[in-house]
């Protein structure tokens, strides 16, 4: 039984072989992605572990580079020898003294092909199909080995994929099947591994082992990214400082606090999607409008994500606070505003007893709005989809992905998250956290289950 599954990635150069592996392992460091021909200059391989000491390894291969003098090399090589097939052209070939010198790249990728159990040749459709590629696909094809062909980057529309097709046929590989390696579909991934559970029937069982897995480690993504978000949520709710009503510079200190908070949780939702989350911080994360200046508390950033507001909302330096009306307070900003302090009227007598100490001597105590919680639901939850979907071929900016018509939209905070209100200590934000306080874990999961 076959415990190892070996899979040559093969084609020209500069065709997407590396971008294809990074998407398919998950992993945007692998390898060197250059918009120029021959980066991969050595054979690279990477390791897919599976249980009972099973495993997966790819191989990416050099660019194929000088097809068609390599043709022609192989067949003036074997010319005087008869009834010889494709694996023997190519084994000469490779102890010819030109297969260490100038065809050096083009024999680590036919040795590396004749090595493993199959080869995936990416092709480039938006490139003509040229006399060099019907050489190289015929070199490759006498491998011996089967083949399947991903056209790539077929998210652009072209008239070269009939070519192509027809190419692919006349060398004798039918398998086929499309992979935009930067625009990957949805079930892209299960269509090329069943693929080649078709094409090399002793691996099937360790494909579909690996099948599973993928979906498996999917859904505990998808599970993690929602408790990351839901205590984040949890953090900035329970939230507040004290201060006295015309002190904008306390408003401004929550702010900012509430924004490190938020960057947090995007370098946590970052790191657990495998993307370089220092290279994308560094870079100020662009999610709305191409920048990440879209501000958590700027009134027209709300009103692009679809957040409801009131008439009286207002922006400036006052947004996004609110005097706890448990106090006697008033607002910051506009009677709407304080919505969201109204939880803390179930603080305990003796809390509430502190607080009027703090009130008598002129100070409130300032919470996050619902709104504003809401919206950074909102922008967490599409950050979440956006990297469910994205590519780890894919280098352009990370944009935010649309969310349909949403609850967290009406700018009103869930009952299992309004409850963080009478919590100081659930808040992360607060001194005397208690972060594993059994209520605090408990509110989290709720919170986590609505966010599905």
């Amino acid at each position: 039984m076959l415990t190892t599954l070996k899979l040559a990635v093969v084609g020209h150069t500069n065709v997407g072989k590396t971008s294809l592996l990074r998407t398919l392992i998950r992993n945007s460091d692998f390898g060197t992605v250059l918009d120029k021909p021959g980066t991969t200059r050595h054979v690279e391989s990477i390791t897919l572990p599976l249980a009972q000491q099973k495993s997966i390894i790819f191989y990416d291969t050099p660019g194929l580079e000088d097809s068609l003098a390599l043709y022609d090399y192989i067949n003036q090589l074997t010319l005087s020898k008869s009834k010889l097939d494709g694996i023997d052209k190519l084994t000469i070939f490779l102890q010819s003294p030109e297969a260490e010198n100038v065809f050096n790249q083009e024999a680590k990728v036919i040795k590396q092909l004749i090595n493993s159990d199959a080869g995936i040749y990416v092709i480039d459709v938006r490139e003509p199909v040229l006399d060099k590629y019907h050489d190289e696909l015929a070199i490759l094809a006498s491998s011996d080995k089967p083949m399947l062909a991903v056209l790539n980057f077929t998210a652009q529309e072209g008239e070269n994929e009939k070519n192509w097709k027809r190419l692919l046929s006349r060398v004798g590989i039918h398998a086929i099947i499309h992979f935009d390696a930067v625009f990957p579909p949805v079930d892209g991934e299960e269509r090329l591994y069943q693929s080649l559970a078709l094409l090399i029937e002793p691996a099937k069982a360790i494909l579909d082992e690996w099948l599973t897995k993928i979906t498996e480690l999917r859904e505990y993504r998808n599970h993690t990214a929602n408790l990351i978000i839901a205590e984040t949520l949890v953090d900035v709710t329970a939230y507040y400082e004290m201060a006295k009503p015309d002190d904008k510079q306390a408003i401004t200190d929550m702010q900012n606090n509430v924004r490190k908070r938020e960057q947090k949780a995007i370098n946590e939702l970052l790191r657990l999607y495998q993307f370089n989350f220092a290279q994308e911080s560094e870079e100020s994360l662009p999610l709305i409008e191409g920048r990440y200046k879209s501000d958590l508390f700027n009134v027209d950033a709300l009103k692009m994500m679809g957040v409801h507001l009131t008439k009286g909302f207002v922006s400036g330096a006052t947004i996004g606070a609110s005097i706890d009306l448990a106090t006697g307070g008033i607002s910051l900003g506009s009677a709407a505003l304080i919505g969201a302090a109204v939880g803390s009227l179930m603080q305990t007598a003796k809390h509430y007893g502190s607080r009027m100490r703090y009130r008598l001597s002129g100070y409130s105590k300032l919470s996050v709005d619902d709104v504003v919680i809401c919206f950074l639901s909102l922008r967490l939850m599409c950050l979440k989809e956006s990297l469910n979907h994205r590519s780890h071929a894919n280098t352009s900016p990370i944009r935010l992905s649309k969310l349909d018509k949403n609850k967290w939209q009406t700018g009103v905070l869930p009952k299992s998250l309004k409850v963080a209100r009478r919590y100081s200590q659930w808040s992360t934000l607060n001194k005397g956290t208690k972060r594993h306080d059994k209520k605090r874990q408990s509110a989290i999961r709720e919170v986590a289950e609505q966010l599905y």
